[in-house]
């Protein structure tokens, strides 16, 4: 359900005349009393209807029988109009279009019911209890996410104002441990990643802003952390040198879109993931539209972008509204810029929820810090998990379908190019011999994705963005520079 169905104005001055009109129900009742008065005398005193029993009970007193009811039932209805508007209509002002409402945060009665909460902290306090040994924890756990998916959104912030972290955090132990047991083949354990991302997503969109840092901060999965990502570890991107000092989780001061997606605005930050960004930036530019309407903001203040998993299930995976920023509280990692300034935040959240979902980190670290377990290790739900991969990884995490494998051709490029098709391209791992007219552009172990053609030549753009020049390659150049192109599709 989207905002843009409600008017919350109209929806308003609905509520005022509905609380008029219960409140005149006394003067209802005078003027059906004389109606049916002056009906009897005009009839000699024979009743006019065959509903006189009902009738009667509107004369005289205060307000009986049907008007009666109106003077109860209008202004409560109106109060509960009234109500649900609020929980809709932000403080600072109205949602911007496309904001979606969940529908219990409107349709729900408000009041949370104390024994379904009790009921939910009982069971989850009673997984320290349990013994689950050879025979898996999955249906315990599953009853017990079902159960809190069932509490209403006053029932969820209740629950977790009162589960004790010890709880919460053994709940989020155990959803996240799907390993198996060699004893028993049919031993299930944990929520698969999907399952458990679904679950996950569903508790931010319902939980209250207050309660957001107590579920990152218990359960797995909700906050990517990015404090075992190479750059971090390092204090600087070791391509570009942009320091990582002063890194922190924030809420960033621009909005999510100013003027729609802008490919050409894209910038990387610090990460390296340029084999992710690459990919945002070349379907960006081929159909903006689809990367828009693969985000939206949600009425309690979260964030959520639609992306596909490693085996291709769709998710729209729910966030927190904060990101990584630098010393200075500008966005740190993806972001849209002009000139040297932030001015949109959506492709850092594109890249929270890719990080939170990518399962296909293998480890392996660059410059020889192989063997360094802070560096070479497999990684999952965390920044560190999406720097360093192969280009054809993050196509479908975007899409939706694989990547195809090009020739190294400008011809074939070409034509996958001017077919409608993404295209991205990794260059060398050395520039010995590099031509002076690329020196400023071309970037080594880098993924650039095709701009375009101009003259017999591809341009290529960095993802880095805005400030790094494109490199303009003639076909024997980009055979001899680059390597591995890849045909992304979008909406196939």
């Amino acid at each position: 359900m989207t905002y843009a169905g409600f008017d919350v104005d109209k929806i308003r001055l609905l509520a005022r005349e509905l609380r008029k009109a219960g409140g005149g129900a006394g003067g209802l009742q005078r003027d059906l009393a004389k109606l049916l008065g002056d009906a009897e005398s005009a009839l000699n005193g024979v009743h006019p209807t065959s509903y006189q029993p009902l009738l009667d009970t509107m004369r005289g007193g205060e307000p009986r029988g049907v008007p009666g009811l109106l003077a109860t039932a209008l202004p409560e209805t109106a109060g509960e109009i009234d109500r649900r508007c609020d929980r809709i209509s932000p403080a600072n002002g109205a949602f911007p279009p496309g904001t979606v409402v969940d529908p219990m945060i409107v349709f729900d009665r408000g009041e949370p019911d104390q024994g379904k909460v009790n009921q939910a902290l009982d069971a989850m306090k009673g997984l320290g209890g349990k013994d689950f040994g050879m025979n898996g924890d999955r249906d315990d756990l599953r009853a017990l996410a079902k159960r809190l998916e069932e509490l209403t959104p006053a029932e969820l912030d209740l629950f977790l104002s009162k589960v004790s972290d010890e709880d919460l955090k053994r709940y989020g132990r155990l959803i996240s441990d799907t390993g198996g047991n060699w004893l028993n083949p049919f031993d299930h354990n944990g929520l698969p990643d999907g399952e458990r991302r679904e679950h996950l997503s569903h508790l931010l969109e319902r939980a209250g802003p207050g309660l957001w840092a107590k579920l990152a901060a218990d359960l797995p999965g909700v906050q990517p952390g990015f404090d075992s990502t190479d750059v971090f570890l390092d204090g600087a991107n070791s391509q570009s040198g942009v320091s990582t000092a002063g890194l922190h989780y924030g809420t960033p001061n621009v909005p999510m879109f100013v003027d729609g997606v802008q490919a050409d605005e894209v910038a990387q930050g610090t990460l390296g993931d340029c084999w992710y960004i690459a990919s945002l930036k070349a379907t960006a530019a081929a159909d903006p539209k689809f990367i828009q309407d693969g985000i939206r903001q949600n009425a309690n203040g979260t964030v959520s972008v639609r992306v596909w998993d490693k085996d291709g299930k769709l998710h729209w995976v729910t966030m927190t509204p904060d990101l990584p920023l630098d010393a200075g509280g500008d966005i740190a990692f993806a972001r849209s810029v002009s000139g040297n300034t932030t001015t949109e935040s959506w492709p850092g959240y594109y890249e929270k929820a890719f990080a939170l979902l990518y399962a296909e980190d293998k480890g392996g670290a660059p410059d020889g810090k192989d063997g360094d377990d802070r560096y070479d290790r497999e990684e999952h739900g965390s920044y560190g998990a999406i720097e360093w991969d192969y280009n054809e990884q993050a196509p479908p995490y975007v899409t939706g379908d694989d990547a195809d494998g090009i020739d190294l051709d400008y011809d074939d490029v070409k034509k996958t190019f001017d077919s409608g098709h993404p295209v991205i391209v990794s260059s060398r791992s050395s520039s010995d011999g590099l031509p002076d007219h690329l020196k400023a552009s071309y970037v080594t172990r880098h993924v650039f994705y095709v701009k375009g053609f101009q003259d017999g030549k591809i341009v290529l753009g960095n993802p880095w963005g805005p400030g790094s020049p494109d490199a303009v390659v003639t076909p024997d150049e980009f055979k001899k520079w680059f390597d591995d192109p890849q045909k992304l599709s979008v909406g196939d």
